[in-house]
This record gives C-alpha cells, sequence and structure tokens, in this order.
C-alpha cells in the first residue's frame, strides 16, 4: 500500500512539472521590471511599501482606475498580466499598476481611458493634466474616488503593448499638491516603464 501511495504521489508531481506554465507567469510577460526599484524610489523622495508582484486578478489593473463607458470591457478576456506595488512620498500614498492585454497596444487601453473619463459622472469630477518631458502616450487626471474622502490624481503611460498607471492619494490633500508631487515623481516611474 505504500509504494502505490508513493507512486501515485510521483506520478502527480511529475504531471504538475509538465504541465504548460500559464501566460501569466511566462518571463517574458514579467512585468515587475518595468517598475523602479527601492533605490530609484529613494532618489525621488519616495520609499517602497509593496515590492512589484504579478498576479492575475483582472480588476487590479490600470484599466479599472475609472469606471468604464457604459460598462463596456471588451478587452477583460484579453488581459494577460498584470502587476502593482506600492510606494509612499510623506504622507501620500503611491500606488503602481501595469499591465498587458493580447491584442491590444497600449495607445488603445490609453483611448480606452480617455473616453470613459467623459462618460457620466467621471466628467462632471475630473480635472485633467499632462507631465510636460515624457516621451510616451499619456493621460494624466485628479478626481475624487469612491473611498470616503480621497482625492487622487492618476497619470497613465503607454509603451508598446505595456500600460502603466500610477495613483497618488491622499485623505488630506487636495488636487493641487497631489498633482504636483506626482509631476514630480513622473519622469521616475516613465525611466524604469520605458526599458527594453
Amino acid at each position: 500500500m505504500r509504494k502505490r501511495t508513493t507512486l501515485l504521489g510521483l506520478v502527480l508531481l511529475a504531471g504538475g512539472c509538465a504541465s504548460a506554465p500559464s501566460p501569466a507567469s511566462s518571463p517574458a510577460d514579467d512585468l515587475t521590471r518595468y517598475l523602479p526599484d527601492e533605490n530609484q524610489l529613494r532618489a525621488a523622495g519616495a520609499k517602497q511599501k509593496q515590492a512589484p508582484s504579478s498576479f492575475a486578478l483582472k480588476w487590479i489593473t490600470p484599466l479599472h482606475v475609472v469606471a468604464p463607458c457604459k460598462g463596456e470591457m471588451p478587452w477583460e478576456s484579453a488581459l494577460r498580466n498584470n502587476t502593482q506595488a506600492s510606494a509612499s512620498a510623506g504622507e501620500l500614498d503611491v500606488w503602481q499598476l501595469a499591465a498587458v492585454y493580447q491584442g491590444y497596444s497600449g495607445e488603445q487601453m490609453v483611448a480606452v481611458l480617455d473616453k470613459a473619463l467623459g462618460c457620466g459622472e467621471n466628467a462632471s469630477s475630473t480635472t485633467r493634466f499632462s507631465v510636460p518631458g515624457l516621451a510616451d502616450r499619456q493621460l494624466g487626471f485628479c478626481r475624487r474616488f469612491r473611498e470616503p474622502r480621497l482625492s487622487s490624481c492618476v497619470v497613465v503611460l503607454a509603451r508598446g503593448d505595456r500600460l502603466l498607471a500610477v495613483r497618488i492619494g491622499s485623505t488630506s490633500a487636495e488636487a493641487p499638491p497631489l498633482r504636483a508631487k506626482l509631476r514630480q515623481l513622473a519622469p521616475t516611474f516613465a525611466a524604469a516603464f520605458d526599458k527594453d
């Protein structure tokens, strides 16, 4: 009986090792390398809270920083990989979300967000801005999110098939200082995101 149990365990182990890796675990799709490391964050005046980690949760992506236009989300099933990390800049929280979608370019995804910002209550509660000097297609905006009293500013960057959203938020600061801090930090995130 012991031999049979051992043999069964080896068969299951071999089967698990032989299975093909999921798309989210493919080294080619590893997005953690496109987020700044601790030293880069420190040089920019920020501190890492959560190291970059990859997973495959469709609701933790750059496209979920804004409610979809008319609830349309045809890209949801196209998610190939996504990564998140967090940092702090003084009293401010900084969230980083990166993703790759099968069959969509980063610029197409920025266009999706741009359209969503013009829909419904998004349009009335959003102030747009840009970050000078960034080569990537970008979309910047400030608004109040669902969390009570939380004001946030976001910059979304597109490069190739990648999409990155950097969101900075606070329950005590208003949009102008948040926007200023995000403009200060954006070049650090863009430099890491643009690595080939």
